[in-house]
């Protein structure tokens, strides 16, 4: 039986994540929510700021919190011109959930994680939709909800493209007892 040891071991004490790996990528990640996509094919990009930062929840969730969410929220709303703490909420949200399955997400390989975080990336995007409708964002539409299952498509490239670039241990696969 292959457990998981209680103590870093390996790589991932050898190159453990730093506050500025983390704070770069999630900025990174942000900057890259917020390229000029085409007006045809915007509500299919995935919030990217989002992935990051549940990446960063599973990986190390000392650094990335939920005041890390709710700043990134702020942020995305006033740039993406949203009912301010619209994003914030739906960050934070999400971040919680994450942070209360750390320890369950962290067993899994990538593409099962993937499949445990998809309602938690479609969710965020059915909360934006609902709570934009509530408070009276009229031009809300339900093809966004494809950006939540784009991001949960692309969470194994994202992951190991985030785990070559912070040169992080990639996740792997643990039984279960």
């Amino acid at each position: 039986m292959n457990t998981r040891p209680l103590l870093p071991q390996g790589a991932e004490l050898v190159h453990p994540p730093t506050r500025k790996k983390v704070y770069i990528s999630l900025l990174l990640a942000f900057s890259f929510t917020l390229l000029p996509w085409m007006e045809q094919i915007r509500w299919l990009v995935p919030d990217f700021t989002l992935m990051a930062l549940l990446y960063w929840n599973i990986r190390s969730p000392r650094i990335a919190s939920l005041s890390a969410a709710f700043s990134l929220g702020l942020l995305t709303d006033v740039a993406r011109g949203v009912v301010f703490g619209l994003n914030a909420l739906a960050y934070c949200i999400a971040t919680f959930i994450v942070l209360l399955l750390q320890r369950r997400l962290e067993g899994f390989d990538v593409p099962r994680q993937s499949l445990q975080l998809s309602p938690i990336l479609i969710g965020k995007e059915m909360l934006v939709l609902a709570l934009g409708l509530a408070m009276g964002r009229g031009d809300a539409d339900w093809r966004w909800l494809a950006a939540g299952i784009v991001a949960a498509l692309l969470w194994p490239l994202f992951a190991w493209l985030v785990d070559r670039l912070t040169s992080q241990a990639p996740a792997t696969r643990q039984t279960p007892l």
